[in-house]
């Protein structure tokens, strides 16, 4: 009891509670049908439907965080070069190509906004999955995923305000405070009380595989909900994403072999190349969900259509790249 806790909630085991993901993606790709079906033909507009898609959203991301290694993150820093490569890409190379695509759709204020929260978000769910069915040294940085985490909440607005030249403010960004606490701030927070639990008790660790297991089918209800009460109130505007299919499907095959480079030029091994190459290209959206869903919804209602677009688009590209990374980076 105690050290077989604190392995639970990081790199030992891990593996196994991640398989549970590989379902999600035919459930991510169902809720986004299910939820514009909805939406479209069987438009609603129920209290009691918002509040069950705020609770449906706060236990996403419990479940999210309750996967990542919140009480052994110092471990990745013993892995520099990695760490190194993966703040490189997640923060210098990522954010040159979201700024480039963002250009393309700068006259639609909410598709531009919409994008850069998106792209710069790094990835802490669905690329691990990834990332280790191709082989990928996950365990070089999967300690740091946490902070990553973190960052999403506190450096992505900051870059995503300072990238949009004027167009999204700090000011957009505090009446939400409130509604970011309770949808992602309180589930962190108890995730990270429930992992401590686990580590002290054998009989909580227990349960984690059945927690880990109802990941996916609770994102993609979150999915459904979001779409099936949102675009009533947007239907005029739903063309415009269209145009933003060609800009995502860049950003995948971009990635690729920039985040190859930026492997290459750090002396990673052949695992670590093909873990940064999935997680340079898997972003952040099931944590960018609930954050844009707290904007105020008159002027960014858009851009949770755009997070919702990224996320479909990014599940069908990780299969993609489940198939090329391996016969890309071959085994040394």
């Amino acid at each position: 009891m105690g050290s077989r806790g604190i392995c639970g909630a990081g790199e030992v085991g891990y593996g196994d509670e991640m398989r549970s993901l590989m379902s999600s993606n035919p459930l991510i790709l169902s809720g986004v049908l299910l939820g514009a079906f909805l939406g479209l033909y069987f438009p609603v507009n129920s209290d009691i439907l918002i509040l069950a898609k705020w609770l449906i959203l706060a236990t996403s991301m419990f479940l999210v965080t309750l996967a990542l290694p919140l009480l052994s993150f110092g471990r990745a820093i013993s892995r520099k070069r990695a760490l190194a490569c993966l703040l490189a890409v997640n923060f210098f190379v990522v954010p040159l190509v979201a700024f480039v695509l963002s250009r393309v759709v700068f006259q639609v204020a909410e598709l531009q906004v919409g994008l850069l929260l998106v792209l710069l978000a790094p990835g802490v769910t669905f690329s691990l999955v990834t990332a280790r069915k191709v082989g990928g040294d996950v365990e070089s940085v999967l300690g740091f995923m946490p902070i990553l985490f973190l960052g999403q909440l506190f450096l992505v607005p900051l870059l995503t305000v300072f990238l949009s030249g004027g167009v999204f403010r700090i000011s957009d960004i505090t009446p939400a405070f409130g509604k970011i606490g309770l949808v992602i701030g309180v589930p962190f927070f108890f995730a990270l009380a429930v992992q401590l639990t686990m580590a002290r008790f054998d009989n909580f660790a227990r349960l984690r595989p059945l927690l880990e297991n109802t990941r996916g089918p609770v994102i993609a209800l979150g999915v459904v909900l979001v779409l099936w009460l949102q675009l009533p109130q947007h239907f005029e505007k739903l063309e415009l994403l269209y145009s933003l299919v060609p800009l995502f499907f860049a950003f995948l095959v971009l990635l690729a072999p920039l985040s190859l480079l930026a492997g290459i030029l750090f002396g990673l091994t052949s695992p670590e190349k093909r873990a940064i190459m999935v997680l340079g290209a898997g972003r952040g959206s099931a944590v960018m969900l609930p954050l844009a869903l707290s904007l105020d919804q008159e002027s960014w209602g858009l851009v949770s259509f755009v997070v919702i677009v990224q996320m479909a688009m990014e599940v069908l590209g990780l299969m993609v790249y489940r198939t090329i990374v391996p016969e890309i980076v071959q085994s040394e």
